[in-house]
């Protein structure tokens, strides 16, 4: 391990040390000007799309706000492309104060397919062959190539009629699911539902009509949605372990909640292999047709018949955090924007593989929250709380705590966080029934009013009530 993280970091000390560096958007910024400083950069310029910039050392980096949060990753990702593309008088004042020469290397969002910013480059810009991969109602060609399980879907274009004619002709009794796909960035379960009656289809339809260009009609698959990250180098694909997406449905709506991901959830050992050796054969395809490198994610939903494959995602996923916090001593993001750059890492993708597998394996962790409209606080709110039976409480001052709810500003109006701990969360189930009865607990108490919500049901062998949750940590 030690030689593994040796040559990482001296590689990547060839690439930013000594430099200047641009950080355009983009998240854990604090994380990434502490890592560029411990691999040499000589200064950093943060152009931060949060405008409360932590406390920082001058001497390491320069923060600037600007001004363009907007609560939805698509709207802000829009306004920071516009950014890169014209940058305004003020922030190329900005630049050049920072960069005279024009010679800083400038590292953007993993949704940024801009090559270069004021002259300058941006080393993980995503080509434009690499994104048309994410596109949901094309995607099936790719499982059909590589000979994938999945299930039976059709792709139409915006003709209300002739989806409703598919609903009928796919659902399976528990409906069906309608994926969106077109101009603008697709995540978080924005351009997805699920139909069950013609009147769910006609208020889909109102929404996807509007943003999308064509439609996918699949059959709702119940299960966990899962998702595995494969990470492409030169001589092959790293395959990492299968994360939990976190995706409660809201009770008599056709809409599904994306709030976060995390890593408790084992599925079985035959599902986590169908997913691996998937994933690599995905990673090995893109590295063939696309000269892929970098960092893709392939999502499904864990069925009773195995693992069913709906989409991939050509960049580098929120998900990534789960093994940001397994490994901290490695600057994850920054091995991201290298392979992206096409610089040397000193290493091989098995050596790398066999590195972060075993610590992601070992240290569990997520990033569970979901945006809220109705309250606007001023200031963080965060209690502690404990399960029981299918429910979430406020914990006594004696009890050890499960978890941390937290409230806190946003631009959409507040967040809502659940921070599990680690070591009284058992690994290997979905966290999504406790995430649903915390977030309940939260409209109760704090006016969230996210509604009533349901989990995502796991197959027999996977369900693990809240009861059976306390007597682990209590044993």
């Amino acid at each position: 391990m030690n030689t593994v993280f040796s040559a990482l970091h001296e590689r990547l000390r060839t690439l930013f040390g000594d430099r200047k560096v641009v950080l355009a958007g983009g998240t854990r910024l604090s994380s990434r000007v502490t890592e560029l400083h411990q691999l040499g950069a000589r200064h950093t310029l943060v152009l931060s799309t949060d405008d409360h910039a932590p406390l920082h050392d001058s001497e390491v980096a320069r923060w600037v706000p600007l001004g363009i949060a907007g609560g939805f990753v698509a709207v802000e990702q829009r306004r920071l492309t516009g950014l890169l593309e014209n940058p305004s008088a003020e922030v190329r004042s900005v630049l050049d104060d920072f960069d005279p020469d024009g010679e800083a290397l400038v590292v953007s969002t993993p949704y940024i397919s801009t090559a270069e910013f004021a002259g300058r480059p941006v080393l993980n810009h995503r080509r434009q062959a690499w994104v048309e991969l994410e596109n949901k109602t094309t995607i099936d060609a790719l499982w059909d190539e590589l000979s994938a399980p999945r299930a039976p879907a059709v792709v139409l274009d915006l003709d209300f009629d002739a989806l409703w004619q598919a609903t009928v002709e796919l659902d399976r009794g528990a409906g069906v699911v309608w994926s969106g796909d077109g101009p603008e960035i697709n995540g978080g379960a924005n351009f997805v539902r699920r139909v069950r009656s013609r009147e769910e289809a006609a208020d889909a339809f109102k929404v996807l009509a509007r943003k999308c260009d064509f439609v996918r009609v699949m059959p709702f698959l119940e299960g966990i949605p899962v998702s595995v990250h494969g990470i492409v180098f030169p001589d092959g694909t790293a395959v990492l372990r299968p994360i939990e997406m976190v995706v409660p449905r809201r009770a008599g709506s056709a809409r599904f909640l994306y709030a976060g991901c995390a890593s408790y959830y084992d599925p079985p050992a035959w599902i986590r292999d169908e997913m691996r050796n998937l994933a690599r054969r995905v990673g090995e395809r893109l590295r063939e047709t696309v000269d892929y490198r970098g960092t893709f994610t392939l999502d499904g939903i864990a069925t009773e018949d195995g693992f069913l494959p709906t989409e991939i995602n050509t960049r580098y996923g929120g998900a990534m955090v789960c093994f940001e916090d397994a490994l901290p001593q490695l600057p994850l993001s920054l091995v991201q924007v290298a392979l992206v750059a096409g610089h040397d890492l000193g290493v091989s993708s098995m050596e790398f593989e066999e590195l972060l597998l075993a610590a992601a394996d070992g240290f569990r962790a997520g990033s569970v929250g979901a945006n809220v409209r109705a309250v606007n606080p001023t200031e963080v709110v965060e209690r502690p709380v404990v399960f029981t039976d299918w429910s979430c409480r406020f914990a006594h001052p004696e009890e050890a705590p499960q978890a941390t709810l937290r409230l806190r500003p946003s631009p959409l109006g507040a967040r809502l966080e659940v921070d599990f701990h680690a070591e009284q969360v058992p690994g290997g189930r979905p966290v999504a029934a406790l995430t649903v009865a915390a977030f309940a607990l939260a409209d109760q108490e704090w006016g969230t009013n996210l509604g009533p919500l349901e989990p995502a049901i796991p197959m027999g062998e996977d369900v693990l009530t809240t009861v059976e949750l306390g007597e682990a940590v209590t044993a």
